[in-house]
């Protein structure tokens, strides 16, 4: 795993599902959502505070939620379609942030996203920290998702909306290693000719923010209002101003999204939701850990259960129990179910 973000603000994408079922996921979920309280010095909130970007799904979903800051999400897609050469899009006009809770998290492994509407225009905006299994396909699975929304058998297709979709990501993607660009556009095409097919209507981007330049000062102008969205996206808020002033970012929409941000983590009572959050996650990934090694441990057992009735050799049988950690006791315990 690629880990690319110094403070992942998802700690739980770090972690590795296990197969478990419903009535598992309420039992975790219930355990999770029943632990104690902490009283919180304001030392404590402030330094929290200061370490969040925008890239924490919680402060992510509290800058857009209730349909806030329509024309910044306009902008920073106009952002990514510059760069190609193609027309703004029409104005966002409607936009909906997912709020997963930790179920959703523990069924889905899947964070915050948005998708916003406007005139014959569709938008998804997503954010992961931390690198996931598989993202590249999910990423054109949202965007095949976008595409059929609200679409019934027998609509008119004549009027389906252009979409695009946008991926921000804290980590690089293995299918585009060897791409320089921090952003890489997917579109469909004709296999024989490569000719792009509906291009200009169906766009997935891949932005990826560990391969972003320092600065802008050496980018094609082009480039320069998608690096300023994507710095304040990735900026701990304790620099925030601070980055605003040396990178000389002007943009009214980038501005707009860093007072935004800022206004969102400012209230205590933020902070200390999202430290329990955060508490939250990370006893949802001790429960993961805690069943993959319980899973391991089962299969180990099962292969050394294999091997005692096959009679195979004892120096195999105490190769398996030195590997899996298996214990004299335990082993015996093993040979008594036979």
């Amino acid at each position: 795993m690629n880990n690319s973000a110094d403070n992942p603000d998802n700690p739980a994408d770090t972690y590795d599902t296990y197969d478990t079922d419903e009535k598992t996921l309420i039992e975790i979920h219930r355990d999770i959502k029943n632990l104690p309280e902490i009283i919180y010095t304001q030392e404590e909130i402030d330094k929290a505070r200061d370490e969040l970007t925008l890239m924490n799904h919680r402060v992510f979903m509290g800058t857009f939620a209730d349909n806030k800051h329509n024309n910044v999400i306009t902008n920073l897609i106009g952002g990514v379609r510059q760069l190609h050469k193609l027309p703004p899009i029409p104005p966002i006009e409607n936009t909906q942030v997912e709020n997963p809770d930790i179920y959703d998290i523990i069924r889905r492994q899947m964070f915050s996203d948005l998708s916003g509407t406007g005139n014959l225009i569709s938008i998804i905006l997503e954010i992961q920290a931390q690198a996931q299994a598989g993202y590249a396909a999910r990423g054109i699975i949202t965007t095949g998702n976008a595409m059929r929304k609200d679409f019934k058998i027998g609509d008119d297709y004549t009027k389906a909306p252009d979409v695009v979709t946008v991926h921000l990501l804290g980590f690089r993607l293995p299918e585009l290693k060897g791409i320089k660009n921090f952003c890489s556009r997917i579109i469909n095409a004709e296999y024989e000719s490569g000719r792009p097919f509906l291009a200009e209507k169906y766009s997935t981007y891949f932005v990826e923010l560990p391969k972003m330049p320092k600065t802008k000062a050496k980018l094609p102008k082009e480039y320069h209002t998608l690096w300023d969205f994507c710095h304040i996206f990735k900026t701990k808020m304790k620099n925030l101003e601070e980055e605003v002033k040396m990178q000389a970012i002007t943009n009214p929409s980038v501005l707009e999204l860093a007072d935004a941000a800022k206004k969102t983590v400012a209230p205590n009572e933020f902070i200390t939701e999202e430290m329990r959050f955060k508490r939250e996650i990370e006893a949802l990934g001790e429960y993961l850990r805690r069943g993959k090694e319980e899973g391991e441990k089962q299969g180990e057992e099962k292969l050394l259960l294999l091997a005692l009735r096959n009679n195979v050799p004892r120096m195999i049988i105490d190769k398996i129990c030195e590997d899996a950690g298996i214990t004299k006791v335990r082993l015996a315990k093993l040979m008594r179910q036979l």
